[in-house]
């Protein structure tokens, strides 16, 4: 009992924070306005340093690039209003001597209409045409053919607009594959012109480099020769081009097939136009639009790919292809999930895709668009395990157009890697630095308050000695 009443009075000695006794001590105005005003400077702190607690922060380094994969993943989804379809081809080159053409492989094509809407799929690859040969050697087609010959959008509308079935070859005299198809135009017209049908049907031919058809021409849409569009029911306006091939016998076979009920020798009315495979469906009033969306694996050097209008069967007219088109996605690295890209630090989210949603429009005729991508390959690391690691790539981008009246125009993306990597960490304050700012507030804020009360109170007796001094004078 009396060791133990030792050692409590030994730990009495210890005591650092010793009490005076409250008779000793005084309690003035000045201080308890001191004592308000550093409980609220403390509850400030003090919530501050919670909140900064709570919240996490993220810290950037920059290391060399510690990719070992050779090839890399481009993702892309993009809208061109005034592109069809058929004409278009995604390419891919680098500076390693890599050249692909019209890659299908993962790439999606969706026909859709002037406003965006959907029209329907297209095949990975278009249909190569056949070409036939003229069965009468050395005739001249366009002097000796028999199919009618329109020159401006009266006569068209006005031929149209009296027979029921009517096949309208849209050229140009300079157009090596027009120059194949007039003479079986010719011949075929010469044929039909026998048939027991021939009423009920008209073969036309629309030169569009004349000044008078120009403009019929573009109404038509008309972008690459020769174009056959089939025109039903004595309307001007059509929904079809004929994709079957370029031969006497092919070309009669289409028109028996698609005779009106009353000039048919069945009396059956023709199938659907969009069931029939001889025929591709334009968009609505003609203004034919692409989506073109998928991905390319690429190698990890300075390359680019291009969007551009090529055909095996057709001449292109260059002032009718118009690239302008709006980017939905772009972006490098494999896709992300929802998720993954909501855990995203927002400086890096928004340089994963910083095309989404912007339109780039083609201001003149046989415009190239280019767009020059710097990409940086970045690992988010939301956590120790490399599990949790996110690995994707932010990119910079530099747009611009320019004429070039001596190629297709084309739209281009130049992409070139960082030889670096960026690594961004996802750091929280520990609980032993939360607790040393608590105490040094608490303690800080103690002993300022302590010091300009002690200030205060012996200011003031000070002053008020030598006023009762003065007045005792």
């Amino acid at each position: 009992f009396v060791d133990t009443r030792s050692a409590m009075v030994k730990l009495e000695d210890l005591h650092f924070f010793r009490k005076v006794p409250r008779d000793l001590t005084e309690a003035t105005l000045a201080g308890g306005g001191l004592s308000l005003i550093s409980a609220f400077i403390m509850t400030y702190l003090f919530v501050t340093n919670i909140a900064q607690y709570i919240a996490t922060l993220h810290t950037t380094s920059i290391v060399l690039d510690r990719s070992g994969d050779h090839r890399l993943q481009l993702n892309f989804n993009i809208t061109f209003p005034h592109l069809a379809c058929r004409f278009a081809s995604v390419d891919v080159s680098d500076v390693m001597g890599t050249q692909i053409l019209n890659v299908s492989r993962a790439v999606q094509k969706h026909h859709i209409d002037g406003e965006g809407r959907f029209v329907g799929m297209v095949e990975d690859r278009a249909k190569e045409l056949v070409y036939g040969e003229a069965q009468k050697k050395g005739a001249n087609a366009r002097n000796d053919g028999h199919s009618v010959e329109v020159f401006d959008t009266a006569a068209f509308e006005k031929l149209v607009g009296e027979t029921d079935l009517v096949l309208v070859n849209f050229y140009a005299p300079w157009c090596p594959w027009c120059q194949r198809l007039a003479p079986v135009w010719e011949e075929a017209s010469e044929q039909l012109a026998a048939k027991p049908y021939a009423s009920s049907v008209t073969l036309v031919k629309v030169d569009c480099t004349t000044s008078s058809a120009t403009e019929l021409c573009k109404s038509q849409h008309v972008h690459a020769f020769p174009t056959v569009r089939v025109y039903r029911d004595r309307v001007t306006h059509s929904q079809e081009n004929y994709m079957a091939d370029r031969t006497q016998k092919a070309l009669l076979k289409f028109v028996e097939n698609n005779l009106p009920a009353h000039a048919s020798e069945s009396g059956a009315a023709p199938l659907p136009f969009w069931e029939q495979i001889e025929i591709e469906v334009n968009a609505p009033m003609g203004a034919d639009g692409c989506i073109i969306q998928g991905s390319l694996l690429v190698n990890r050097v300075p390359g680019n790919f291009h969007i551009s209008a090529h055909s095996n069967s057709h001449s292109l007219h260059m002032p009718a292809i118009n690239l302008s088109h709006v980017v939905h996605h772009l972006s490098f690295g494999r896709a992300l999930t929802l998720p993954e890209f909501q855990s995203l630090p927002k400086e890096v989210a928004a340089a994963w895709n910083p095309l989404h949603g912007t339109a780039f429009v083609a201001r003149t005729q046989n415009v190239t668009i280019e767009h020059y991508l710097k990409v940086v390959h970045t690992t988010f690391e939301r956590q120790p395990s490399p599990a949790t690691h996110i690995n994707t790539y932010q990119y910079t981008i530099n747009s611009h157009q320019y004429e070039d009246h001596s190629a297709y125009p084309a739209l281009v993306f130049s992409y070139e890697l960082a030889p670096v990597e960026v690594i961004v960490r996802l750091e929280q304050e520990s609980f032993a630095s939360f607790l040393t700012q608590i105490c040094a507030i608490v303690g800080g804020v103690f002993t300022v308050t302590g010091l300009v009360d002690s200030l205060v109170y012996h200011g003031d007796r000070i002053v008020r000695r030598k006023m009762e001094i003065g007045k005792s004078i």
